[in-house]
C-alpha cells in the first residue's frame, strides 16, 4: 500500500528516520519541505519517501529549509497553514509522537516554543510540524534543552515561498 506523503510523515536519510514538515506546491508541483541541518550536503542530497530514492532539490540556508520535488507519480497531501496565537497551547505532531507545548512569541519568520521539560522534543523530531487549530503555523528547527525552549521557522515563510513562487510566473 501506497503512503501518503504528508506534514508529520516520515522519510530516511543516512538511515535515520527524519519527519515532513509539510508539503506544498511551488509553480503547481508539489514539493516536501522539512529542515536542511539535517542533510550533510544539501542539494543533491539523497534520501528515501514510501521506498522512492528523491534528491534535495534546493536548501535556503537562511531560514533552515530544504525543498524535495515529489514525482508525479506519488500520493501527498498540501498541508494547511495557520497563523501562530501567542501564548496559546500548540503541538509539534509527527508519526511517533505529538508532544504538548505554548508559542511562547510569534515573529514574523520563528516562533518560539515552551515546552514541559520532562516531554522535550528528540533529535529526530527535527522538521516535524508544529499545530494550532489542526494547522501548521510552523516546523520546529532546534531546541535548548537547558531552558526547555524551542526555536520553529514559522509557517509565515514557507507561505511566502509558495507566493514568491506564483508572483514570479507573472
Amino acid at each position: 500500500m501506497e503512503l501518503m506523503i504528508k506534514s508529520g510523515g516520515p522519510f530516511l536519510y543516512k538511515g535515520e528516520r527524519c519527519t515532513i514538515g509539510a508539503v506544498i506546491l511551488l509553480k503547481g508541483l508539489p514539493y516536501m519541505v522539512t529542515v536542511s541541518h539535517i542533510f550533510r550536503h544539501g542539494e543533491g542530497d539523497h534520501l528515501t519517501v514510501d521506498g522512492r530514492k528523491l534528491t534535495v532539490t534546493s536548501i535556503l540556508k537562511a531560514f533552515d529549509l530544504a525543498l524535495i520535488e515529489l514525482p508525479p507519480v506519488c500520493t501527498f497531501e498540501i498541508t494547511e497553514f495557520g497563523s501562530a496565537a501567542e501564548l496559546e497551547q500548540a503541538v509539534l505532531v509527527n508519526d511517533i509522537h505529538a508532544i504538548k507545548c505554548r508559542v511562547v512569541n510569534a515573529g514574523a519568520s520563528l516562533l518560539f516554543l515552551g515546552f514541559r521539560c520532562y516531554n522535550m522534543p528528540e533529535p529526530g523530531d527535527s522538521g516535524s510540524p508544529i499545530l494550532q487549530a489542526g494547522k501548521v503555523i510552523g516546523i520546529i528547527s532546534s531546541i535548548t534543552l537547558d531552558t526547555c525552549m524551542g526555536i520553529a521557522i514559522s509557517s509565515n515563510v514557507i507561505r511566502s515561498l509558495e507566493d514568491k513562487e506564483v508572483k514570479d510566473e507573472v
